[in-house]
């Protein structure tokens, strides 16, 4: 010990060695704490905002914008997301005459449904395809599940929405409105789709009308933005160690 005492004060260079040494180590202390961590939280974080979190989805269109009285009519479309294992349900509404009906969805979530025509009276024809949330059950319902019926109501609750015929009821335009309103509600995570068909009487030159959709998106998880776990203290002290090493090496 006193040997090497006794050689730092004989040999000046190897005491400004050592001071360097203690500054280059405090410095790459200090990167190390820096750059390190933030790689470690950048890797974590690249997988979740990568990460979308699925929600049920639904689009649908019919074979065509009119459709002569007689003639079949088509409606196809994909679903995603959710539970599907009850399928998509199909509104189809206008004046009096009200059909729902349950149709399954195949692997991919396509679906496709073939409706006749005959006999129904011409009119704007409103559709609503209806896709289950993660429940998989349809939470705007009908008592009666496939054909025809007269209510709209709410499953979870058992009260009835609105009627399509009888004292009170809506049709159409206005009953459209009342089923995206009900399907729309906090707490109903059911997903929908609606569209529009024109069914002319054969002689007729009915201008064809656009189909609309109107589908739930995706929502995406918000990607998260990695910061580095070291403390604004922590730095600061890390570059005092190298600061207070420099000016040490400086006097002597």
């Amino acid at each position: 010990m006193i040997n090497s005492i006794i050689d730092e004060h004989r040999n000046p260079r190897m005491k400004e060695m050592r001071t360097w040494g203690m500054a280059t180590l405090a410095i790459l202390f200090l990167a190390l704490l820096v750059v390190i961590p933030v790689s470690a939280v950048d890797a974590t974080n690249s997988t979740a905002a990568t990460t979308t979190l699925s929600k049920p989805a639904v689009s649908a269109t019919t074979s065509s914008a009119t459709v002569t009285v007689g003639d079949p009519m088509t409606i196809t479309g994909v679903a995603t997301g959710g539970n599907l294992t009850a399928g998509v349900q199909i509104w189809i509404f206008a004046g009096n005459y009200v059909n729902v009906t349950t149709t399954s969805v195949n692997s991919k979530g396509e679906f496709s449904k073939l409706f006749t025509t005959v006999g129904l009276p011409p009119a704007t024809y409103y559709i609503f395809i209806q896709s289950p949330g993660n429940d998989g059950r349809f939470d705007i319902n009908t008592p009666q599940v496939t054909g025809y019926t007269s209510q709209v109501m709410n499953t979870k609750t058992g009260a009835v929405i609105f009627n399509f015929t009888g004292t009170g009821s809506v049709q159409d335009a206005a009953a459209a409105q009342k089923l995206s309103e009900a399907l729309n509600q906090q707490g109903i995570d059911d997903v929908y789709t609606k569209l529009t068909l024109q069914l002319v009487a054969p002689a007729g030159t009915t201008t064809a009308a656009t189909s609309v959709a109107v589908t739930t998106p995706p929502v995406s998880a918000a990607p998260t933005t990695a910061k580095s776990p070291v403390s604004p203290l922590v730095a600061l002290a890390g570059i005092g160690v190298a600061c207070l090493a420099v000016v040490a090496m400086k006097r002597k």
